[in-house]
């Protein structure tokens, strides 16, 4: 049986294969690190084995419909700086009680993917409204496997898509009657059917 690390490698690689056979994939779409020494810390804080592998190994900047995968940079806490004085400059920090923002949604409830980094197989997380952590996925390897669904619904709905040039409005209905309810049947076996609809919102859902 596959340990942990091993199978996020194997997901991460059929990954990384669905996005270079479907409309998402290109030439700079989830490419693989050359020559790279192994990522372990981001300045004070020690990265999980998984967040670890995933940055040692692959460039995760990825712009996917409605969901965006940061790259290793934005874990990084920076300063701002807008003009001149202390009221122009804004302090980042992506992190939070050993959590670290991987991902943005588009869903207008749930903006932040956090990624916790002190549990074991490091499970995913949003924040809702009021700042507080739900869990999206118990692992991140689950959480790679959605966007591997999440690929295959956009591309095998393709032919339903509107046409290009199309106004924004046509796209979001695609995405939303379309592309969602496809993306949360798929995933039916890989979650629970309690976790569906929060899912779905997340990758899917305005």
């Amino acid at each position: 049986m596959k340990n942990s690390l091993e199978e996020f490698s194997s997901t991460l690689k059929d990954f990384q294969s669905i996005l270079r056979t479907t409309k998402f994939g290109s030439k700079n779409d989830f490419l693989n690190r050359e020559n790279s020494r192994p990522i372990t810390h981001v300045k004070e804080q020690v990265l999980s084995a998984e967040l670890s592998y995933l940055y040692s190994n692959y460039i995760t900047l990825l712009i996917l419909p409605h969901l965006h995968v940061n790259t290793f940079s934005s874990l990084q806490p920076k300063l701002h700086i807008f003009g001149k004085g202390p009221a122009m400059t804004k302090k980042h920090n992506p992190w939070k009680n050993g959590k670290v923002v991987i991902a943005h949604s588009f869903n207008a409830s749930a903006k932040k993917i956090w990624a916790d980094n002190t549990k074991e197989h490091t499970p995913t997380y949003i924040t809702d409204v009021e700042g507080n952590f739900i869990q999206l996925t118990p692992t991140i390897n689950l959480f790679f496997k959605l966007l591997i669904e999440l690929c295959i619904s956009y591309n095998n709905n393709r032919e339903l898509e509107p046409k290009c040039g199309s106004k924004t409005e046509l796209w979001n209905l695609h995405r939303e009657n379309v592309v969602s309810p496809y993306f949360a049947n798929r995933i039916k076996d890989l979650v629970p059917q309690e976790d569906i609809f929060l899912i779905t919102a997340v990758f899917t859902l305005d």
